[in-house]
């Protein structure tokens, strides 16, 4: 048997099925060498993301709590649309009772816990004034309303211990 037999032309014609095996293990190893660096280069950057997102990176739990409520108010504050309005519903997310038992300062906890069911009251109570999309007028009452929580959120957060307090030297 030689290398290249003499009826090569009628094997890629009409290949038996130990050709075709072989010519298919050739090409999954062709294509399996090429790959291989990208496979092994994913799998590293795979490891140093998770590396990353582990605890000893983590800012403590709660630390990213205030800043997502104070964003959304940010958006309620300057609705034009009744999605912006409601940007998020103030019972599920940060604001469930799984996740805020999970914040470690009990005034924080408190605060945030408080500050989700106030939003979620000013939200609804005010809905009317925001229900149509040509029309979406939020009283000053209920933007003092958001304003007086978010006084409250910034309160616990500089309680909590997530803010150093300003010395004279700064």
């Amino acid at each position: 048997m030689t290398l290249f037999p003499q009826d090569m032309r009628q094997r890629l014609r009409n290949p038996s099925g130990r050709f075709a095996l072989v010519i298919g293990l050739i090409s999954l190893a062709i294509f399996v060498g090429a790959m291989m660096p990208t496979f092994i280069g994913g799998v590293d950057n795979y490891k140093e993301a998770k590396r990353l997102k582990s605890r000893e990176f983590a800012p403590p739990p709660g630390a990213w709590v205030r800043p997502w409520l104070v964003q959304k108010v940010n958006i309620m504050l300057g609705a034009e649309q009744p999605i912006q309005w409601r940007p998020v519903d103030f019972v599920y997310g940060p604001c469930a009772a799984e996740n805020t038992r999970q914040l470690p300062n009990q005034q924080f906890r408190e605060a945030i816990q408080y500050s989700c069911v106030e939003l979620r009251r000013i939200q609804l109570a005010y809905a009317g004034d925001c229900a149509t999309t040509n029309n979406c007028d939020v009283k000053l009452v209920a933007k003092d309303e958001l304003r007086a929580v978010v006084a409250v959120l910034d309160t616990a957060f500089e309680h909590a211990g997530f803010v150093e307090p300003i010395t004279e030297e700064q």
